[in-house]
């Protein structure tokens, strides 16, 4: 994918910015102009794995990958956008493991009638996410029961420090687990990084990287000042463009790099795109954002709508019963896809908290 000739809207972005046009044409701009940057952010990574080697390179990889995310998020705790920013977590989590799993497992299932993966690798990451999945459901359980009772906003603000904190524990020792003590269990590359070699210089490398993430950091400022009055002159609701438009275009060079790879009889590594990616964004995005906001005056309670936990729950089932005999085949990707389909609809008719 060349997604050089795409780079014309990034100034397009800006020049629709600086004639003060209707927000939903700022918001598309900035959407079309985040997709191309993301594309070349994932070629960078991918150049500078192949000098760091696979196990750096991967960590790198899923952590670039999340950038749209990251800086959409924060831009929205700045703004006080909290519903938006839990919807993009939200749409990020079931967008990786229901609708990237799903498409990758059918066209690498059109090819091949089994594609057989590692079980450790999927172990370790879903047990995390189960976690992750845990972390949803303390929240809104605690809300629920303790309804009427007094410190209960205290308690919940308590609540979502700690558990941002302790999700942020977690994620380093999952780290510590797969890089250190257990590294034996993931090896899945050849020794020098998949065989490929780098065609770029690492110094050229890192300078696009910091270049396009700069230039991400804008588009995503333009796209947060703007969602609200998209919201309202299309009619679209906020959780819609949270969950399903957001996440559709900060994950758009992992999506396609998931496909490539399953489509290569590659399965593991597109595993390790999407449910990687998912847990990273429960793990390490979402708490960070969570902290982030407890820096400003009214700080982000990690509680999540009960249609959101839902969601989550969902996938992470789904996928655990499509992981959990070491082999996949089409018509699972098919059922993936069909249930991300059908929460999309959902979240287009639902109303969240804002």
């Amino acid at each position: 994918m060349n997604p050089i000739k795409l780079l014309l809207f990034v100034p397009g972005s800006l020049i629709v910015r600086w004639l003060e046009a209707d927000d939903p044409w700022i918001f598309a701009a900035a959407c079309l102009a985040i997709v191309p940057l993301a594309i070349i952010i994932g070629q960078a990574t991918e150049q500078i794995a192949a000098y760091t080697g696979p196990k750096v390179g991967g960590l790198v990889n899923a952590t670039m990958g999340n950038i749209p995310e990251l800086f959409i998020g924060f831009f929205a705790v700045k703004t006080g956008l909290y519903g938006l920013v839990l919807a993009s977590m939200v749409g990020s989590i079931i967008g990786n493991i229901m609708l990237v799993l799903g498409l990758s497992i059918l066209a690498g299932g059109m090819l091949h009638k089994f594609q057989s993966f590692d079980r450790n690798i999927a172990r370790s990451h879903f047990s995390l996410l189960c976690f992750a999945a845990v972390s949803l459901v303390v929240p809104l359980a605690f809300k629920m029961t303790s309804e009427g009772q007094a410190n209960v906003e205290q308690g919940l603000t308590v609540l979502s420090l700690a558990m941002s904190a302790l999700l942020l524990l977690i994620y380093v020792l999952g780290l510590t687990f797969s890089f250190v003590t257990h590294r034996n269990l993931f090896v899945q590359y050849d020794g020098n990084g998949n065989g490929e070699q780098p065609q770029w210089s690492l110094r050229t490398a890192l300078a696009v990287l910091a270049v396009c993430t700069a230039l991400v950091a804008l588009q995503s400022e333009l796209l947060v000042e703007t969602v609200e009055g998209t919201a309202q002159r299309l009619g679209l609701p906020q959780a819609f463009i949270g969950v399903i438009i957001v996440p559709l275009v900060g994950n758009v060079a992992e999506n396609a790099s998931a496909i490539l790879m399953a489509r290569k009889n590659r399965i593991n590594i597109s595993l390790e795109i999407a449910v990687g990616a998912s847990m990273q964004i429960a793990m390490f995005v979402a708490p960070l954002l969570v902290l982030t906001s407890f820096m400003t005056d009214q700080p982000l309670i990690y509680l999540y709508d009960p249609f959101e936990v839902v969601a989550v729950l969902t996938g992470i089932l789904i996928a655990l019963f499509v992981f959990q005999d070491g082999a996949t085949y089409w018509l699972e990707g098919a059922l993936l896809l069909f249930c991300y389909v059908i929460f999309g609809i959902a979240f287009f008719f639902v109303h969240l908290p804002a």
